[in-house]
């Protein structure tokens, strides 16, 4: 089924709970309002004319830096300096957080994605892991990444950081930290390469060293 022919379904489903349709995207989605999106989700895992029984991905999304219509400049995730000390700022992230379910049906080979944004003060959505168990997941990775809770979530802790972990790495105004327990970090500029090859070496594999003629 063609996209916009899914979106109409749902958005007779949801009435004002459906906010919109981005159709001009290089991925379509639909917007829906975040106290709706299990309503939503489970009429397109339970409708026959839809059957999305699969959650292929959640992803968490911070605007800061961007407008309602997701228009202008981004603003960059701090990262660490040449020297390896934590690049600092005095700016303060005020974009909304979001989430975006991408969504897919085997039996009828169609794909859908859903949008919700909240504010960045109260970023707290619905667990949608009554829907698809494997958004549980997905969840606490959104959760401990990015900071987003998920309301009657059974399990929400952090699933890549320590439990002692301060903070949420992939918002945007996030400050990288210069310890762990008292155990110096020495960070990595963004641009600069881990894994530099050094040439003319000895103990330089073959497949590395320039070709010669």
């Amino acid at each position: 089924m063609e996209q916009n022919a899914i979106y109409e379904l749902l958005a007779g489903a949801l009435g004002d709970g459906a906010l919109g349709y981005n159709e001009h995207a290089l991925e379509p989605w639909a917007d829906v309002a975040p106290a709706k999106v299990v309503e939503a989700c489970r009429f397109l895992r339970d409708d026959p004319r839809l059957g999305f029984n699969q959650l292929m991905c959640l992803s968490a999304l911070d605007w800061d830096g961007l407008d309602e219509a997701g228009k202008g400049k981004s603003t960059a995730i701090l990262g660490y300096t040449d020297d390896g000390q934590p690049e600092t700022s005095d700016r303060v992230g005020t974009g909304d957080l979001g989430v975006a379910y991408h969504l897919y049906s085997h039996a009828l080979r169609h794909k859908f994605t859903l949008r919700l944004r909240v504010a960045r003060d109260v970023a707290a959505v619905p667990t949608v892991s009554g829907v698809w168990t494997t958004a549980a997941w997905h969840e606490r990775e959104a959760w401990d990444l990015m900071g987003i809770t998920f309301t009657g979530h059974a399990d929400l802790r952090r699933m890549l950081l320590d439990d002692a972990w301060v903070g949420h790495p992939l918002r945007k105004d996030y400050v990288m930290p210069d310890n762990w327990n008292g155990v110096p970090l020495q960070g990595q500029a963004y641009s600069a390469n881990p894994f530099p090859v050094e040439t003319g070496g000895p103990d330089q594999p073959a497949g590395d060293k320039p070709a010669e003629g």
